[in-house]
């Protein structure tokens, strides 16, 4: 049989042979380019999602650092107190610019300062306290003169916590800015069903320093806010660089000046396409843009609705760009080895076709060789294949444990910055190149693999030539061969940026863990089951009880509750609501009984299950004993109070009777019960009850009371409508921080009825007296002087004696009528300006004889070169009064100094006497009538006691004031004051 004639032509073998080679390699050459494009997109994709990954995590930091720091200070007892108090007072009717509130607002900054200034070394932006449903600004500590204003309608995040009562967060606008907040409501009391009466807010920015951050993430960062929605809640208008092509959106803040080429050339993507991938070039660099949208707790009631901001992230790719060309081209150049490989052999077999059947044959057997191997590679890359992305090998461990790498990717040169024949060649190179600290752990790894066989995953770090630390995460399948050898499948990924993300968040825990340990007491997590296990308890357990926190912390060996005093055990037991505000005691390590005060609140998800309770733990064992103290005190001052004899009555700024003790009840005919609460006019007629609120007005607008510390006498209404005449002092006191008015009354209706009486005994006396007196004392003038004939010496002596006794008698009733007609209004007063010198050298002058008759001594001191407004006449008789009793008391050859002098608008007139002084239980009614320091029968020193009770009417009316200083033994120093006039 005859072959055909193309059967062994080399050309027809030739020409096919090259047609299907070409066919094969392209075909394998485009395959593996895919697989290398989808792996560098994938790459591209996963630094994406980590890049947003980093971003919202960073942001949930903050927004997690303003919810702890908001419930801690909400729970803060004192800002409860005094949120509460400035409830109470809006709602009496409190201005808020009033008195009231301003010191309200003082205490709250001065408690609230130490945790503000604490709270802005983390980066806080904002700490505010809030009023009422509307949400009216209480006060803002990083701008105090803005309060007053209602935003809740503006805010649905504090809105929702000012309606629905629980703690709320989120990415929230402001009237300052914008960021991540936490509001915690405020109740009007530790009940928590009782009303919300306010809130409490922390706010952040909306994402941390972008520098720092960008520096953790080896990125650009760039800040893109929606100009349209911060108009609509911001007071100020937002600033930012307005980018071309994107209208409607400023740039906030950045990093790096690469977003500024970007959006002049207008490359940046659309914020309203959401997030996107994009690469961008700059200066010759490559870089992969990540647009990450920043939604708001607006977006949660319109998904529709644009986010508030936009966070752009872009990474420097130049490197790992040129390593994929190189690659590519590498895998073009792999590829035509193979294929020219390929075509020289098919030319070589071409070439042998037409030898004889046994070369032919042996030709044949080595082509089916080559195929198998051709094969087994094909299915080797297709198993490394599937464990993309990252480094993809093969590592096989000999029975007598040595390792060589059988194959390695070019993701070689990104993790150990050697090429794959350098690691096939040396696989030392791959141990030598682990992080020393992380060695142990990686042999251990590989020898848990072996044993186990099947996949696994593990950790650590690698020192890069030209990154130098990294991050990798292995990913293998060990499967045993026939000989005993292991060899692993798998792949190397970068994972730095994940891990740095990692430690920045652990970092920040950190930094949380340690500022709730300097918190003045404990802050904890527990369980909402049966147990109340703790799962977080702060170090500042250990100060309070004397045990360390993992002592409490399940499974600990201790349990919070056994430290529990005995009487307050079953009370803290029995709680089972969402918020719990209570104060009871602890036994602590050792052995020592302390007051402590604890508020949790329950957190609850989205479906309202519970998932835990945080809590607060404070010491208040002071604050405990002040408050026993305290009620001690009262209920004492209470008893005192309402057992005084005479009538106290205790009102508000309002004029509200609040006190009215027993001796009050007596005096007015009304029980406490019938009169607190009512207005003390109650007890007034008229006028004194129109005027009464008039003075109450006026005092609070002024500040201060004409009529305060002083004795008023006025006109009261018992119950039965009976009018009578009360003494009245009143005095300011301060309780609980409010205004109030304490009113000691004294019924003098009495006492008005005897002075009535006695006045009218000594207007008649005194004028029935003094006209026979008269006559009396000139008829004996008239016989002693001779007018009736020579009288003999013992009669002359009895009628001297007769004459000096009517006289006194004639003075006594002068100084009655005196008085009557000063108390009665009726004495006039001729007031002229004239220098004050003259007077007191004509009172001298005109007492000397008097002083002679004593044997003391007149002399004038100090001179003030002054000018008064006085009446001549009234003044010396003042003068007289002051030098006479001066002189009376004064030891025979004693001297008695007249002086003046200046001080301030006022000058002096000083009597000085070396005398006895004036005894203690007389000082008090010196300068009342009839009253002597000795009153009885056998006094040494004449006088009617009315002298000192004149003068001090007398300078009165001449618009001054007398007194007196003395020193018993030192003698005594009488003075008046009198306006100084102008000479000019």
């Amino acid at each position: 049989m005859k072959s055909s004639p193309h059967s062994t032509d080399p050309r027809w073998i030739l020409g096919i042979g090259s047609l299907l080679l070409a066919l094969l390699f392209g075909v394998l050459a485009f395959n593996d380019y895919k697989t290398r494009e989808a792996v560098w997109s994938l790459q591209m994709a996963q630094q994406g999602e980590l890049q947003a990954l980093a971003l919202r995590s960073a942001q949930q930091g903050l927004e997690d650092q303003a919810r702890l720091i908001a419930t801690t200070l909400g729970t803060d007892p004192q800002t409860l107190r005094l949120v509460r108090q400035a409830d109470r007072a809006i709602k009496a009717g409190a201005q808020w610019h009033g008195p009231r509130l301003i010191r309200i607002r003082q205490q709250l900054t001065s408690a609230l300062t130490p945790s503000w200034q604490a709270m802005q070394n983390y980066g806080a932006l904002q700490l505010q306290l809030y009023w009422g449903e509307s949400g009216i600004a209480l006060l803002r500590m990083h701008d105090p003169e803005a309060f007053g204003d209602a935003v809740a309608d503006d805010r649905p995040l504090l809105y929702q916590a000012l309606t629905q009562g629980k703690v709320v967060s989120g990415l929230d606008i402001g009237r300052h800015s914008a960021g991540n907040r936490a509001i915690v409501p405020i109740r009007a009391s530790s009940n928590d069903q009782s009303e919300i009466v306010g809130a409490l807010e922390v706010g952040f920015g909306t994402l941390p320093d972008l520098k720092q951050l960008g520096g953790r993430l080896n990125a650009g960062l760039g800040l893109l806010v929606n100009r349209a929605e911060l108009e609509e809640v911001l007071w100020s208008r937002p600033t930012g660089i307005q980018l071309d092509g994107l209208r409607g959106w400023l740039l906030d803040t950045h990093s790096a000046p690469q977003i500024l080429d970007w959006a002049r050339s207008q490359s940046l993507p659309s914020p309203e396409a959401g997030q996107a991938l994009r690469m961008l070039e700059s200066n010759g660099r490559s870089f992969l843009l990540n647009q990450v949208p920043l939604h708001d707790v607006r977006a949660q009631q319109n998904p529709d609705r644009l986010p508030m901001a936009v966070a752009l992230v872009w990474r420097d790719i130049t490197s790992a760009i040129r390593e994929q060309q190189q690659a590519e081209r590498r895998l073009l150049l792999k590829w035509g080895m193979a294929w020219a490989t390929a075509q020289t052999l098919l030319l070589v077999l071409a070439f042998m076709l037409h030898r004889r059947g046994l070369i032919q044959r042996v030709h044949q057997l080595r082509s089916m060789q080559q195929e198998r191997n051709r094969r087994r590679l094909l299915e080797r890359g297709q198993k490394i294949a599937t464990l993309l992305p990252g480094m993809v090998f093969q590592l096989k461990r000999s029975p007598s444990l040595t390792y060589s790498v059988l194959y390695a990717s070019e993701g070689a040169r990104q993790i150990y910055g050697a090429s794959p024949e350098q690691l096939i060649e040396n696989a030392a190179i791959a141990l030598a190149a682990v992080y020393d600290p992380d060695r142990p752990e990686l042999r251990a790894a590989i020898e848990r693999s072996a044993a186990e066989l099947g996949s696994g995953c593990t950790r650590y770090r690698i020192r890069n030539p030209e990154k130098g630390l990294i991050w990798v995460e292995v990913r293998a399948t060990a499967e045993r061969l026939r000989d005993g050898s292991v060899l692993w499948h798998g792949f190397i990924a970068d994972i730095t940026p994940l891990m740095t993300t990692t430690l920045a968040l652990s970092e920040s825990e950190s930094r949380f863990r340690s500022m709730v340990s300097n918190l003045p007491g404990v802050v904890y997590r527990r369980s909402g089951d049966a147990d109340r296990a703790i799962r977080y308890m702060s170090d500042g357990i250990e100060r309070l009880t004397g045990y360390p926190a993992s002592d409490f912390m399940a499974p600990g060996p201790r349990l919070y509750c056994s430290m529990l005093h005995p009487d307050d055990h079953d009370r803290w037991q029995s709680h089972s609501g969402d918020h719990f505000e209570h104060t009871y005691r602890l036994i602590n390590a050792h052995g020592e009984t302390l007051w402590v005060q604890e508020n949790s609140r329950a957190l609850r998800d989205e479906n309202g299950c519970l998932q835990w309770y945080d809590g607060f733990i404070w010491d208040v064992t002071a604050r405990a004993r002040a408050e026993r103290e305290a009620n001690e005190r009262e209920s004492y001052v209470r008893l005192l109070i309402a057992n005084v004899v005479d009538a106290i009555i205790i009102i508000n700024q309002r004029g509200l009777i609040e006190t009215f003790n027993h001796a009050a009840e007596r005096t007015f005919g009304y029980s406490e019960e019938d009169v607190l609460g009512r207005n003390l006019s109650m007890l007034m007629p008229e006028p004194y009850r129109t005027v009464h609120d008039v003075h109450l007005q006026d005092y609070e607008q002024r500040g201060e009371g004409r009529s305060l510390e002083q004795n008023r006498e006025l006109q009261a209404i018992r119950r039965n409508g009976e009018i009578f005449t009360i003494e009245l002092r009143v005095s300011e006191i301060s309780h609980s921080g409010e205004r109030k008015f304490i009113g000691l009354v004294r019924d003098i209706t009495e006492r008005k009825r005897i002075e009535q009486m006695k006045s009218e005994f000594v207007s008649v006396v005194s004028h029935e007296l003094r006209t026979p007196l008269t006559s009396i004392s000139g008829a004996l003038g008239l016989i002693i002087g001779g007018a009736a004939g020579e009288v003999p010496p013992a009669m002359g002596h009895m009628l001297g004696i007769a004459q000096q006794n009517s006289q006194r008698l004639g003075l006594l009733i002068g100084d009655l009528l005196d008085m009557e007609k000063l108390v009665a209004g009726q004495m006039s007063f001729e007031l002229h300006c004239m220098p004050l010198l003259p007077l007191l050298e004509d009172a001298l002058r005109s007492n000397q004889a008097y002083a002679d008759r004593l044997g003391v001594r007149f002399e004038l001191g100090e001179r003030a070169a002054a000018t008064v407004m006085v009446d001549e006449l009234r003044l010396q008789q003042v003068l007289a009064n002051l030098l006479s009793n001066a002189a009376k008391f004064s030891p025979s050859g004693e001297v008695v100094i007249l002086s003046s002098h200046r001080h301030d608008d006022q000058v002096r007139v000083c009597v000085r006497d070396f005398g006895p002084g004036i005894p203690q239980t007389f000082r008090q009614r010196i300068f009342q009538k009839f009253s002597q320091a000795d009153s009885s029968d056998t006094r040494q020193k004449g006088g009617t006691g009315l002298g000192l009770a004149i003068s001090k009417e007398l300078i009165e009316h001449m618009n001054g004031r007398i007194g007196f200083d003395s020193e018993l033994g030192q003698g005594a120093c009488f003075w008046f004051d009198l306006p100084a006039q102008d000479t000019d």
